[in-house]
């Protein structure tokens, strides 16, 4: 099959690496098409911008897409969903969809703040939804929704280079309310207590693009996910691969899907305070728990093993 993946805004970059994997790793062909892009600034395969200049480009693009038609998967935004339908129509692709030939991965804001949307389009329309199932603030509100997992692009992350004698704190929020305000408020008051020793330091990454936060991140050896949502993202994920000792409010929800993640589950401000003092008076705690993140993410977020798992899900839906 040729499959196109559209993404509006390329949450996390995770519908070019999910194209990427299958191309590699399955008997399937994949495009991305990404129509929106943000700072984060991720690949895409074909950018709708590029094209969007003049009638010539818009049938150049038409051209490009006119063999990737017997799959679609779509991140975030429904395909009825405006602005995006509109880009749909106007590519001649919004005609060709079928509940028997498309999936949507519902990971991100949209499905988590607007969830009655997704659960009368799936009850309307019969789609498969993916990618959110581990993330209980979105599965338990928009229906069944597939158990797939993020990609992390192993490939594409330099080797950790981290500090031998101190606590490097990495923060790559895209949201304020991630925990902004708190990640300042304790790195402040353990900077303070730790003054001396210059034990800790904070890397906070903010409105950079993703390959030059992820090169920081390199050079750090902790990292503060988030307090927003009550489960690991894709921060978390890219840290466990660079053997970071990883922080993040996870409920028991994830704790129950996956037992064995390694991440320390951080609920308030004092937990993180409490957590980050621990580490630096036990420094030789990190190599350990660096270990054990990165073949967690070897296990369950490898492209490889991603692919196969929306290979078996595109299969499933053809049939059903």
């Amino acid at each position: 099959m040729n499959i196109l993946c559209v993404s509006y805004w390329d949450n996390g970059g995770q519908l070019q690496l999910l194209a990427e994997a299958i191309r590699k790793y399955t008997k399937h062909d994949a495009i991305h098409l990404n129509i929106q892009a943000t700072y984060l600034d991720y690949e895409k395969d074909l950018y709708y911008p590029d094209f969007k200049q003049s009638p010539m480009g818009i049938l150049e693009l038409k051209a490009k897409l006119s063999s990737y038609d017997d799959f679609f998967i779509f991140s975030e935004l429904l395909p009825e969903d405006e602005p995006l339908r509109s880009v749909l129509e106007e590519l001649g692709i919004y005609r060709k969809l079928t509940y028997r030939d498309v999936i949507i991965r519902t990971g991100g804001s949209i499905p988590r703040n607007n969830p009655e949307h997704y659960l009368f389009a799936q009850l309307k329309k019969g789609y498969i939804y993916a990618g959110a199932a581990h993330d209980f603030s979105i599965a338990s509100q928009i229906g069944f929704v597939t158990p797939t997992r993020n990609i992390c692009p192993t490939d594409k992350i330099p080797k950790p280079n981290p500090p031998t004698d101190k606590i490097r704190v990495a923060f790559a929020p895209t949201k304020r309310e991630k925990g902004v305000n708190e990640f300042t408020r304790v790195m402040d008051k353990l900077t303070a207590e730790f003054n001396e020793k210059d034990a800790i330091e904070a890397v906070p990454i903010m409105n950079k693009p993703w390959r030059e936060s992820i090169k920081i991140k390199s050079e750090c050896n902790v990292t503060f996910d988030q307090f927003m949502i009550s489960t690991y993202a894709n921060s978390a994920i890219e840290s466990m691969y660079l053997s970071h000792a990883v922080l993040s409010r996870i409920d028991s929800y994830t704790q129950m899907l996956f037992p064995d993640l390694p991440v320390i589950n951080v609920s308030t401000e004092r937990d993180l305070y409490m957590q980050l003092k621990w580490l630096i008076e036990n420094p030789e705690e990190l190599k350990e728990m660096g270990e054990r993140g990165r073949k967690f993410v070897e296990k369950y977020h490898s492209p490889e093993v991603v692919a196969k798992q929306w290979e078996g899900l595109i299969e499933h839906v053809k049939k059903a």
